[in-house]
């Protein structure tokens, strides 16, 4: 699904962030990131969705060099991601949040978002159908009509998380998904990555719960001083004399 191949990175003459780092992804798998404040997790994100260029290394996807491709594309080919700051627009509804994030919406276009909308009338309305389902799914439907902006932050973390789904990701890319919301949306976010598996998507997130993580991941990743070690859960990764003096 993704291999990740000898990367390298480090701001300017500091020292390397990130130091020869090669991962491996399969289909149908969650995968946690975890590490000290400042290791480097986010910055491999943004290393693999393309906001910032490796010093060295090669990623491929689906098969397919996108070392040096450019964020639409990688996001086109079916890699989508979450941000800390949520990325979505608070003038717009829950369900035309999941309408504009979806594949294939013919308004994204700039040319066509000037055309009169009955162009486009049996294309969006099928977006919408699968907006509803999307909206069913990801437990927003009494809110699909209410602003972005209006609704709670565990909701917003929903909408978030359903509009990557809508982009068409097959491999979605999370940067702390449950941070700063209570235990009810915590579990309905474990349930929807779960859903994700099944599906066959591939999940790989950045957390610090150690008891979310537990719940829901395959593997563990621990990233410190720029190298990363996998483990095959929670506890085997806090056994580790390694990760004890780094974060524990």
């Amino acid at each position: 699904m993704l291999e990740i191949n000898n990367i390298n990175f480090s701001f300017g003459r500091s020292g390397k962030l990130l130091d020869n780092i090669s991962i491996s992804f399969e289909k149908g798998k969650i995968y946690s990131l975890m590490g000290t404040n400042g290791s480097g997790k986010t910055t491999l994100f943004n290393i693999l969705s393309g906001f910032l260029r490796q010093k060295s290394g090669m990623i491929s996807f689906k098969n397919i060099d996108i070392t040096n491709t450019p964020p639409y594309i990688r996001s086109n080919s079916g890699l989508g991601r979450t941000f800390q700051d949520l990325r979505i627009v608070p003038k717009l509804s829950v369900k035309e949040n999941i309408i504009l994030a979806m594949k294939g919406n013919p308004t994204d276009k700039w040319y066509n978002s000037v055309l009169p909308e009955v162009l486009f009338k049996t294309k969006l309305e099928a977006l919408k159908s699968t907006a509803d389902k999307l909206i069913s799914g990801y437990f927003l439907g009494d809110i699909k009509d209410s602003l972005a902006s209006e609704i709670s932050f565990g909701q917003q973390k929903l909408l978030t998380l359903a509009c990557c789904a809508a982009g068409g990701a097959d491999l979605l890319l999370l940067d702390e998904p449950i941070a700063g919301i209570n235990p009810e949306y915590m579990k309905l976010i474990a349930v929807l990555l779960k859903q994700l598996k099944e599906t066959g998507k591939t999940v790989f997130f950045i957390e610090h719960n150690t008891e979310f993580i537990s719940s829901v991941a395959d593997s563990v990743f621990f990233l410190d001083q720029g190298k990363i070690k996998e483990y095959g859960n929670v506890a085997e990764m806090s056994n580790d004399s390694y990760v004890k003096e780094a974060y524990l």
